[in-house]
């Protein structure tokens, strides 16, 4: 079993042996490293490549939203999910703009965390529930700035069926393998529609592609 390499960023070390405890029984799981501020984890992540970074937002020397800018930028095949007590709008937004493949409070129950730990590493880009009101709720309010003022009045008669059907379930935080078997179709073909979608709509990644698929409400 080829298994996901997690490296552990948080500047509380019993929260990083926590987190720790909670992943190394996971059969699939290979917590390959623990640091304590972002530029640790920067450092670390040019050594060693792991899979997923689950990133405290707030650090000393460099924090997390900062870090994971870079991280996404320098080592695109590694994912950031941001872990925070802090349910703020704007360290939100910064952190998906940033690159952020989630943003999950640390209140969330250790097998909610594994299961999306999975659906990241697919692909998938998944958001606790009261994040995601915290988005939307956001993007609604600044009307075309931010996120929403790349992706707002984009016209999506352009898309073929599928493409919505496609664009609806990374809305929804599927996964490409979870969407190949939602609609019968191989994965090759769902990542084919993910990038004409990244074209079509001129969206930067699957962050911004699942922000626009909530706003729009006929994707039938």
């Amino acid at each position: 079993m080829k298994k996901i390499k997690i490296l552990i960023v948080d500047d509380q070390p019993i929260v990083c042996e926590g987190l720790n405890t909670i992943l190394r029984f996971e059969e699939d799981f290979e917590v390959v490293g623990v640091c304590y501020n972002g530029q640790e984890a920067l450092d670390f992540c040019e050594r060693n490549k792991p899979h997923i970074v689950l990133m405290d937002a707030r650090m000393p020397v460099l924090n997390g939203i900062e870090a994971t800018g870079e991280i996404t930028r320098l080592f695109p095949d590694t994912r950031v999910l941001i872990l925070t007590t802090f349910n703020e709008d704007m360290l939100i937004v910064k952190g998906l703009q940033n690159g952020a493949k989630g943003f999950l409070l640390k209140d969330m129950q250790p097998e909610e965390l594994c299961q999306i730990i999975r659906v990241v590493h697919d692909g998938g880009v998944c958001l606790h529930p009261d994040v995601t009101q915290k988005i939307l709720a956001r993007i609604s309010e600044q009307d075309r700035k931010a996120v929403a003022d790349n992706l707002s009045g984009k016209d999506i008669s352009q898309l073929t069926n599928r493409e919505k059907e496609v664009l609806r379930l990374i809305g929804r935080g599927f996964s490409n393998i979870e969407i190949s078997s939602a609609l019968f179709i191989v994965e090759g073909t769902v990542k084919n529609h993910v990038s004409n979608l990244l074209a079509k709509l001129g969206a930067r990644d699957r962050t911004q592609l699942a922000l626009l698929a909530q706003k729009i409400h006929d994707l039938r």
